[in-house]
């Protein structure tokens, strides 16, 4: 019999990663004849929600066995409680694990899915959507995670993480930043979001407590293991597992209405622009109040430049604001239409050609060389823009953020 079993929520402050734990459970699966089908299923969910984890990510593994759907979750759950306990110490800081499993995926969990990275799911929908499926679960908040990997039908993108043996979890990471450099020069854009070449630091690693040691993302699997050959790390590892992810999708922009924590897409006339001390710029568009930090860098640099009339489709995060209500903070824009951009100069003087000044509202001009005098109107102009048509997409961008060089 095939099940599908997500978890979720295994991982805090003190350590710990959901990731590593289906690490772990994979290979407890293997060593009691549990047969894991295809690539465990990364997902990213709704990166706008308050009280998401460090990575909000939840997993789910296809599985084949012979034994009770029960009795798998029995195991499962029970593996669960001891990884929080023991490894995460989760539950000090007040992390809510979660398992769930069904015996296959639908139309309703496809939806899950979306609405859970899109949207804010309560405990309640997933409790009736479990009821209504016949899904078996287990534990808190983390349930949600968990139903919404099991809606998650897989996507094109894959991660390679590798995992710290334990005497390594409180020390530094460190790899060859040339080796890095060398593997990303050689494979992109098969692989993305490796090295930062404007702070010239590696994208790859983890900062945290966590087992996590790197992860590489692309779109072959097998350059990902090249590229764990290549890149030398300073410690011996305690493995790795492969992960088709729905990273680098965009999937969580499917919604053009504004609400505090979703993920909006949707085009807005500039109305005006405004940069503000420590250089955040600020959109004023129609009913969207538009807020570009200065972080961003690009992105930062083209709001900066656009012009009142300018059309622009907006990728972001919906955020409540103490002084506009909410603000979208954009991880790319669209740049649509844009205005032209037009000045008045004075006219050259029509006896010597040299340039003129004006006398005063409709009593015409003066040459600043001969000084003859005469009427004319202004001469009207048009400037080149320093922004142009095309998408522009943030220095440093999420899990979910479709790179701008990214096609299907």
């Amino acid at each position: 019999m095939k099940y599908i079993i997500g978890f979720d929520d295994h991982d805090s402050p003190a350590g710990g990663c959901t990731t590593h734990f289906s690490f772990l459970i994979s290979k407890q699966f293997e060593r009691e004849g549990i047969r894991v089908i295809g690539y465990p299923r990364l997902t990213r969910l709704n990166p706008n929600i308050p009280w998401k984890t460090r990575g909000n990510a939840s997993i789910s593994i296809v599985i084949e066995s012979d034994r009770e759907k029960s009795d798998i979750l029995d195991m499962v759950w029970n593996a669960s409680i001891e990884y929080v306990k023991e490894v995460s110490r989760g539950f000090a800081f007040k992390r809510s694990p979660g398992v769930a499993i069904a015996e296959r995926s639908n139309e309703i969990l496809e939806n899950f899915y979306w609405k859970a990275v899109t949207d804010v799911v309560t405990n309640d929908y997933a409790a009736k959507v479990s009821e209504r499926l016949g899904i078996l679960a287990r534990g808190g908040r983390g349930i949600i995670g968990a139903i919404a990997s099991i809606g998650f039908k897989g996507g094109r993108v894959y991660e390679l993480l590798t995992y710290r043996k334990r005497e390594y979890w409180e020390k530094r990471r460190t790899i060859n930043p040339n080796q890095l450099i060398k593997y990303d020069e050689t494979f992109f854009p098969m692989v993305y979001a490796n090295f930062d070449y404007v702070d010239m630091e590696p994208l790859i690693m983890s900062h945290g407590k966590d087992p996590v040691l790197y992860g590489l993302r692309g779109i072959d699997p097998s350059i990902l293991i090249q590229g764990m050959k290549m890149i030398q790390a300073n410690e011996d590892m305690e493995g790795y597992l492969i992960f088709n992810t729905n990273q680098g999708s965009d999937d969580h922009f499917r919604i053009s209405k504004a609400r505090p924590y979703n993920s909006f897409i949707g085009e807005a006339k500039v109305d005006s622009v405004k940069v503000v001390q420590g250089g955040d710029c600020i959109i004023f568009a129609q009913n969207n109040v538009i807020v570009v930090y200065k972080e961003t860098g690009e992105l930062n640099q083209a709001a900066r430049e656009l012009l009142p009339g300018d059309i622009i489709r907006v990728y972001g995060a919906v955020k409540p604001s103490s002084g506009y209500g909410v603000i979208i903070e954009p991880e790319k824009m669209e740049v649509l239409e844009l205005k032209n951009k037009i000045k008045q100069i004075n006219p050259r003087c029509p006896k010597c050609g040299a340039s003129s000044e004006s006398l005063g509202r409709d009593k015409g001009f003066r040459c600043r060389s001969c000084r003859y005098r005469f009427a004319q109107n202004k001469i009207i102009v048009e400037e080149s823009r320093s922004i142009s048509l095309g998408t522009y997409q943030t220095r440093k961008y999420r899990h979910l953020t479709k790179p701008v060089f990214m096609t299907e």
